[in-house]
């Protein structure tokens, strides 16, 4: 039988989402210890994607198969004691066979917090500061990233199935007190894609760089990857649509 669980969790301590052969700690890793436990056998989950070093979620999808029927409420209560508090298991539910958490997704909402005004202790694991930003500026330039284009400048990814070719749905900004949220819409991210598109507007707003050069890197037929990526450690996984 297959499973879904969803959950959310904080990456500050972690070496990302997958599992690394340097045997680093990652969610993935503690979460298969952590069913290996309670079901006494090796237990894989695939989920709906990767997130790099340092990032949140506040919704990943995850899918594990076991041959037995299980009580989702002692099932939920088992997994969260055997995991650390900062990752959180709040949803369990049996799927069909053929429901897959990454290839049966259909958008991916990611989301930025930066800082507008003054830094915090307390907050350094979970924003970036950027006090001085044209806004309308970085509003230009995320409409350049909008609809089908081949991102293949905009990730660190090798190669890639579909050509390095993405469909952003929206890129909103929200403004809250001293907060600013980016928020990207798409029907898929590759690695570093969603930092390096937030690297790049970051830049166009501290007037470091042109809309124009922007164009110029996503419409370039070599490939020249852009050297801007925005830290990790303010970026999370907002929402994952099927």
């Amino acid at each position: 039988m297959k499973y879904k669980i969803v959950f959310s969790y904080d990456g500050s301590k972690y070496f990302g989402y997958a599992i690394q052969k340097n045997e680093e700690m990652t969610i993935q890793g503690v979460l298969e210890n952590a069913l290996k436990t309670i079901f006494s056998e090796n237990i894989k989950i695939s989920a709906s994607g990767r997130t790099d070093k340092g990032v949140h979620a506040l919704m990943q999808v995850a899918t594990f198969s076991v041959n037995k029927k299980i009580d989702k409420q002692k099932f939920l209560y088992s997994l969260n004691k055997l995991t650390p508090n900062d990752i959180y298991i709040y949803k369990v539910s049996m799927v069909k066979e053929d429901f897959d958490a990454r290839f049966s997704c259909k958008a991916k909402i990611y989301e930025y917090l930066i800082n507008t005004r003054e830094y915090s202790p307390f907050l350094r694991n979970f924003e970036i500061v950027e006090t001085r930003l044209n806004i309308k500026n970085m509003k230009e330039c995320a409409k350049i990233f909008l609809g089908e284009h081949n991102f293949k400048n905009f990730t660190s990814k090798k190669e890639d199935q579909d050509n390095f070719v993405r469909t952003i749905y929206k890129i909103s900004f929200k403004k809250k007190k001293d907060h600013l949220i980016v928020s990207f819409k798409g029907n898929g991210f590759m690695k570093y894609m969603v930092r390096k598109l937030m690297g790049a507007i970051l830049e166009v707003g501290k007037n470091n760089l042109s809309l124009n050069e922007v164009e110029n890197f996503l419409n370039e037929d070599k490939r020249e990857i852009i050297t801007y990526t925005a830290p990790p450690h303010a970026l999370y996984l907002k929402k994952v649509i099927y």
